[in-house]
């Protein structure tokens, strides 16, 4: 993809949250009825003139980590977006290999299907776009209750930052750091949030301080807890080394909420599914100007933006 050296008047992209295709009949016949809504709007939507530049969906692209889940994200992903580029990233269930957790496997099928590494970055507009990766739970101690991001991947941003760092740059990693996005309810706990582990980095303070040396990072782009509508801190902006850094977690337009969302049979079988309140299908727009972004959520099914917000750039 050509660089671009000056940045044009406005810049879109599109991404989506956790995703999790599976190649189940009960699953997917049940999603593709589900994300129909999405990609129909969608299509609208670019025909009006919102089309984006490029859209990205960092991490939980497939509920498990079977290569037929990676077939089947790729083609129907394909068959939506046509022509336009897409960046995937790494999320815990890129390594799964049950629903149930507890069992991890390779990230080989990532690889084969997408023919990306864990980690990479891309130039277009003027802009630095970098997509990391989830730590590979098999290194972890603990990965089915504390996540930490690893070395490789904190080296690999501090050093893409400062190659990069007369670039604004816009960052997408699965989990959010620690203490972005909470919950709803934390009595009745309706959301999976920041602040508990296994949903955040036990070393998200190591992540800021690379942002806060480096000082050209401006959106952190994160998925993973499934936030329901309105949770607080979806758009969140921090001040790390005198400049502005916005968090924005990525709803899931596939479930929102916790004890919410798809149940399958061990037989795979019989499926249901839990909705939450509200129930929406989500997606992020995001606008880049000279000295701010607009962020926009979609829901898809009542076809109408849920909110904006302007943060500085």
């Amino acid at each position: 993809m050509p660089q671009q050296d000056v940045h044009p008047a406005m810049f879109p992209f599109w991404v989506f949250g956790d995703l999790h295709y599976r190649a189940v009949v009960a699953w997917h016949k049940y999603h593709t009825l589900r994300l129909a809504s999405m990609f129909d709007d969608l299509q609208t939507l670019w025909r009006l003139g919102e089309r984006p530049m490029f859209c990205a969906s960092p991490g939980d692209l497939v509920e498990t980590c079977a290569r037929e889940n990676y077939d089947l994200a790729k083609t129907s992903l394909k068959s939506q977006l046509a022509d336009m580029p897409f960046y995937p990233g790494v999320g815990n269930h890129e390594y799964q290999t049950g629903s149930d957790g507890g069992a991890w496997g390779s990230p080989e099928s990532f690889h084969a299907v997408w023919q990306r590494p864990l980690r990479y970055s891309w130039e277009e507009g003027g802009y630095l776009f970098i997509m990391l990766d989830y730590p590979d739970p098999r290194t972890l101690p603990d990965a089915d209750h504390e996540i930490a991001i690893s070395l490789e991947t904190l080296s690999f941003l501090d050093a893409t930052l400062a190659e990069h760092k007369d670039q604004p740059a816009i960052i997408f990693l699965h989990c959010p750091l620690r203490n972005t996005v909470l919950d709803r309810d934390p009595v009745r706990h309706r959301d999976f949030s920041s602040q508990q582990s296994f949903f955040s980095p036990e070393n998200s303070d190591e992540v800021r301080a690379i942002l806060e040396q480096r000082g050209n990072a401006r959106l952190f782009i994160s998925g993973h807890t499934h936030s329901g509508w309105e949770a607080p801190n979806l758009v969140v902006t921090e001040e790390l080394g005198g400049h502005p850094v916005t968090f924005v977690n990525v709803m899931s337009p596939w479930y929102t909420g916790c004890n919410t969302g798809p149940h399958l049979s061990s037989d795979l079988r019989t499926f249901e599914y839990q909705p939450d309140t509200p129930d929406v299908v989500p997606s992020f727009s995001f606008r880049l100007y000279a000295d701010h972004a607009s962020i926009r959520v979609r829901e898809h099914t009542g076809q109408v933006w849920l909110k904006e917000w302007n943060v500085p750039l």
